[in-house]
């Protein structure tokens, strides 16, 4: 799309009137994505009539802003954008462009019903663009562009935090730290073994494990990870009994997503050593907080994640495996995703941990960084699409 065809669209005054439907009320890391992608329309200047539909039991905290948009009317909306799972997208002539907006982790997804779905759209939007290379290579031949999941910038311009949140985060010691689910994906063994293979027992440096488990109860998050993490320590054999390592602090209650923030002030480095990623909201709410990741160099994290504000690390290619909790035709071992390099994982941290000055330099870039990502930067870019 040139800027020629923007300008001209605007000025003969053609209206764009879009209906989002998507998971925004989910309460789940895309409901987050859908909510701003939704915002970011709307600061752009675009009519947007956001319209939720459910693919999780939990009700997350949906922005005043979006239920105030709920109330305009879906009458003439002339584009769509269906920000679903690709198998229950639908073409409608109804609309000018029906938009897919989805997201995909590993490597293709040829063996399943995705793609002949994907190509009844009109265009296709992504987060990242390893996702391109993954729907061409799963004979998806709609077009496509990449438009990076926004924020709100405002949010990270915190003057602290509340010190009662975590008391047992009130200590000065470095804290690398995890936030998401267990599942596989995730490889959250990758991040056990590399922690307590470079840090002795000695060391001032804790291991904190924010962890969810579904809809399951705090107690069953908190006992699963416990028999993960006891599995690592006794495979490694470095101590006799998996209590003589240094323990994780371990968070397994629901927080808010102010909470949430209060957390990533409480630490200092995020770790994301994950399979795959379309995105990752903690690892990006991370960089714009100034707490220099270190991720997988892969996917959504690509993408926000680099050298001069956090670490990438190396990884290898293999086929998918364990996905048990996913549709019967994604997640097989058809498909590839990518398995971190666990020693230079731990070059990673140990450097994150011993170099102050680095650090300090990309923490500054990371903060300056959100600024490319606000809803007012990425909702001009979707915008200048809708008119294209």
């Amino acid at each position: 799309m040139s800027q020629t065809s923007y300008v001209w669209r605007k000025e003969r005054g053609d209206k764009v009137k879009v209906l989002y439907i998507g998971v925004y009320k989910d309460g789940t890391g895309w409901a987050h994505a859908a909510q701003d992608y939704i915002l970011a329309l709307d600061a752009a200047g675009v009519e947007v009539v956001p319209r939720a539909i459910k693919q999780s039991p939990v009700m997350g905290e949906v922005p005043d802003r979006i239920l105030e948009l709920e109330n305009n009317s879906s009458r003439d909306c002339n584009i769509v954008i269906q920000n679903t799972l690709p198998h229950m997208m639908e073409y409608s002539g109804r609309f000018e462009k029906n938009i897919g907006l989805y997201f995909t982790e590993t490597d293709g997804y040829r063996e399943s019903s995705w793609p002949s779905r994907l190509n009844l759209m009109d265009e296709l939007w992504v987060p990242n663009f390893q996702m391109v290379f993954a729907a061409r290579d799963s004979n998806v031949r709609t077009r496509m562009k990449e438009f990076p999941i926004p924020c709100d910038t405002s949010k990270y311009e915190r003057t602290g935090f509340h010190v009662n949140t975590f008391a047992e985060l009130s200590n000065e010691r470095f804290r690398f730290y995890f936030i998401g689910e267990i599942k596989q994906r995730k490889n959250i063994e990758a991040l056990l073994k590399a922690f307590h293979l470079e840090f002795g027992v000695n060391e001032p440096v804790d291991l904190v494990i924010k962890a969810n488990l579904g809809s399951e109860t705090e107690q069953v998050c908190r006992a699963h990870l416990k028999e993960i993490a006891d599995k690592v320590k006794r495979g490694l054999k470095l101590y006799q009994h998996p209590d003589d390592y240094k323990q994780e602090i371990v968070v397994t209650q629901y927080l808010t997503e102010n909470s949430l923030l209060d957390l990533h002030d409480c630490c200092d480095c995020f770790v994301a050593p994950s399979f795959a990623e379309a995105w990752c909201i903690p690892a990006f709410d991370a960089m714009c907080l100034g707490k220099t990741p270190i991720v997988n160099d892969v996917g959504g994290m690509s993408s926000f994640v680099n050298n001069n504000n956090g670490w990438l690390v190396d990884n290898r290619k293999e086929p998918v495996c364990n996905m048990l909790d996913t549709f019967h035709d994604l997640y097989t071992g058809y498909e590839n995703w990518w398995s971190i390099d666990i020693l230079e994982l731990q070059k990673a941290m140990r450097e994150a941990y011993e170099d102050k000055s680095l650090k300090s330099t990309k923490s500054s870039n990371g903060i300056a960084d959100r600024y490319e990502f606000s809803h007012a930067v990425i909702g001009e870019k979707m915008k200048e699409r809708l008119y294209g």
